[in-house]
């Protein structure tokens, strides 16, 4: 029978790419005939995903497989082999193999944080540092979630209650600004004004922001595979607050336009059904024992960062983790060698094994994955959703929302003169909290809390993890509160793991600056300056998208 593929020949068991087919990879692939290549262009990710899901099962150059398999019949046989690999056979690791980005807007800050729950995605949100989050929509409404199924007086209240919040917010965030600038004068130099005044408009915005409602709405933009966006799915579904779940499926309903065959099994009753049911009536079962076995107030409601428990005991006794990969031996047998030597000998060992840090990206390898520290932290909202992003975290909970814990006052806004209208807004997010409460809106009630309300969370860091938490987040561009408590944290592990914590060079230890992100915004100005110089030796264009990036930064 005449071979009626284009791109490929047969020659006896071998495969031979054509003329024709070696054009149409260099249309898909970024080297048609190299060890090493990308997909990209004309190539859709359900299409290499398919072909990447044959190697188990094919011997020849994927980019032979892609054209004998995929080049001819395009995304509806790629589609059938999915559907067979993914539904048919249940091999969930194909689902690895191709991803998509979802934005989700207007995301109140409590759906924030449930979207980037899972450990396995790439996520960024708006932040409450840089943007000013006072301006209406197009309706004339402040930028906050209101719960669908409150009654229509509570929906009222809740309405009030939140315009009054805003105002005050909006109010206090640009005399702030004004107060900042006027106390720290901007610079002759042009370039260090647009840092100055991205600077100043942080440090206000940081001051404030404690008073914004956790129903404030942000957008956040996701990266995952399609089998981290199915765990988001399923998540988010079996979640109590119904803007969870709403979301939850209409994430599911945009991600098949992309993807349909890695979706299939979301939500069949015996496989993503089955798995939210699971969810949703383990978390109920345990929530009623909680309710049953323990009080329901804590006495304890001050900021507190605890050490909760940490292994080993003793950091050297990791020593003979640090030499195994570099052995032929056992870890009994290295041990048992390391034993012989001198408490000395084996903090030499620790700090080759550490090398020579010249900045904080510099992290030991993973034998420093074995240290383990459990953390218990009680501390404002705001810090909570900044520390929360990081992904290579354990046993990552936190506890409802509430105005229980209480609130602190900034220094700044005292300074400013501010206070009274500070703690005005906690009053009314205070009175609704406890308004909605008694009318038996318990889960919806978290959503009256302020960004500026305690929490209380725990977590698992290990050693090499908390090199790249604790170093980040204490730099001096930070927001003030996560710094306190990463110091903190560093100060504990320090003190029973002193090898590990000396090993942490770059951990930030000095007192805020009076502009914290002055530094970070004149580096940002530098970087766009070359940038507009490259921009301008390539050709008008490029130079015109440059001046595009320096006006936004003007723009702060």
């Amino acid at each position: 029978m005449e071979n009626k593929n284009p791109y490929i020949k047969q020659l006896g068991n071998r495969l031979k790419i054509t003329k024709t087919g070696r054009d149409y990879l260099d249309q898909i692939v970024t080297d048609s005939t190299g060890q090493v290549y990308a997909f990209y262009g004309r190539a859709s990710p359900l299409m290499v995903a398919a072909a990447m899901a044959r190697l188990s099962r094919r011997g020849s150059d994927l980019r032979e497989t892609f054209l004998d398999e995929f080049a001819m019949t395009g995304d509806t046989d790629a589609s059938g082999l999915i559907h067979r690999v993914v539904t048919a056979y249940g091999d969930d690791s194909v689902q690895q193999l191709a991803g998509m980005h979802i934005v989700v807007e207007s995301a109140s800050n409590i759906l924030t944080k449930l979207l980037e729950w899972g450990r396995f995605g790439a996520y960024l949100e708006q932040s409450t540092r840089y943007i000013f989050l006072d301006e209406k929509d197009k309706d004339g409404n402040y930028r906050y979630f209101v719960p669908e199924n409150l009654n229509s007086k509570i929906k009222t209240k809740y309405k009030k209650t939140n315009d009054i919040i805003f105002s005050l917010y909006s109010e206090m965030v640009r005399e702030l600004t004004e107060y900042v600038r006027k106390k720290n004068p901007p610079p002759d130099n042009e370039k260090e004004q647009i840092a100055w005044r991205g600077a100043t408009k942080a440090q206000a915005c940081d001051a404030v922001r404690p008073v914004l409602p956790v129903s404030a709405k942000l957008t956040v933009g996701i990266f995952g595979s399609a089998q981290a966006i199915e765990s988001l799915i399923l998540h988010l579904l079996a979640e109590p607050l119904l803007e969870a779940q709403t979301t939850g499926q209409k994430i599911l309903e945009e991600a098949r336009k992309v993807m349909p065959a890695f979706l299939e099994r979301a939500d069949k009753p015996d496989r993503g059904g089955a798995t939210t049911a699971y969810r949703a009536t383990t978390r109920d079962t345990i929530k009623a024992r909680s309710n049953k076995t323990l009080p329901k107030i804590s006495k304890n409601k001050k900021t507190s960062i605890k050490l909760l428990d940490y292994w080993p005991k003793n950091e050297l006794d990791i020593i003979p983790q640090l030499l195994f990969a570099t052995s032929n031996l056992s870890t009994d047998e290295i041990s048992a060698q390391i034993k012989k030597l001198s408490t000395r000998q084996k903090k030499e060992i620790f700090k080759e094994y550490v090398g020579v840090r010249l900045n904080r990206r510099h992290r030991p390898g993973r034998a420093l994955e074995i240290p383990h520290y459990l953390w218990e932290v009680t501390a404002d909202y705001g810090t909570f959703r900044d520390l929360q992003r990081h992904r290579v975290i354990d046993a990552l909970e936190w506890q409802k929302l509430s105005t229980t814990y209480g609130y602190d006052i900034p220094n700044l806004i005292k300074e400013a003169g501010l206070q009274k209208k500070y703690q005005r807004c906690f009053e009314l997010a205070e009175r609704l909290h406890e308004h909605m409460q008694d009318a038996g809106y318990q889960e919806e009630a978290q959503y009256t809390t302020l960004l500026g309300h305690k929490m209380r969370y725990r977590f698992m860091l290990n050693a090499r993890a908390a090199f790249h938490f604790l170093e980040l987040r204490t730099s001096p561009q930070g927001h003030p509160g996560y710094r306190y408590i990463c110091n903190e944290m560093y100060r504990q592990l320090r003190r029973v793991h002193p090898s590990i914590g000396r090993a942490m060079k770059f951990v930030n230890k000095d007192e805020d600056p009076e502009l914290t992100r002055m530094a970070a915004e004149l580096a940002t100005q530098y970087k766009l300056e070359k940038l507009d110089k490259l921009s301008a030796s390539r050709g008008p264009s490029r130079a015109s998208r440059g001046q595009s990036l320096q006006n936004l930064q003007k723009d702060k």
